[in-house]
């Protein structure tokens, strides 16, 4: 039986809830990953701030990944957040699914929603950023036909180890 997957846009009352599921999609993703304190000493209050400015921000698009209804992850995309992309360039600035709903497809939906939005605009790439230590990140963002452009490793902090990856729109 086929999955409804839907895109349900993040309003301000909906922070809370995307907080509490990015806390649980970083503690599945990266708990080996970042320090312990990053996770153990999560800044909530921190994190509904930056949301809040996300959901405000015009050139931001914010979404609630829905499976059947049931909230399974979160995507944001448009222009770069981070140094490491290209500059005035479209971003996939987060993208996470809880585990237990990888490898349905879910990822690739959420990817085909970027590339119609870049089809709109008449653009012909978007990027996104991945740590380089997300093995499982890593093999979808190639699987989908993403290229690495750049990598930044070898620091002392993991987290900090990044590549980012050009996906052509066509």
């Amino acid at each position: 039986m086929e999955s409804t997957l839907t895109l349900r846009a993040v309003t301000r009352e909906d922070i809370p809830a995307l907080v509490r599921l990015r806390l649980a999609t970083r503690i599945e993703t990266y708990r080996d990953i970042y320090p312990a304190e990053w996770i153990d000493k999560f800044d909530i209050a921190a994190s509904q701030e930056r949301f809040l400015k996300i959901a405000d921000d015009p050139q931001q698009n914010l979404y609630f990944i829905e499976s059947d209804g049931e909230c399974v992850g979160y995507l944001c995309y448009g222009r770069e957040q981070e140094k490491t992309m290209p500059e005035n360039s479209i971003c996939i600035n987060m993208l996470y699914l809880l585990n237990r709903f990888q490898r349905r497809g879910i990822g690739t939906f959420a990817l085909e929603h970027v590339r119609a939005h870049c089809r709109a605009l008449g653009e012909d790439r978007f990027y996104n950023g991945c740590n380089m230590h997300n093995k499982s990140a890593i093999r979808f963002y190639h699987s989908v036909g993403g290229r690495v452009i750049a990598e930044y490793g070898g620091h002392e902090n993991k987290a900090l180890d990044q590549m980012v990856f050009e996906h052509l729109v066509s």
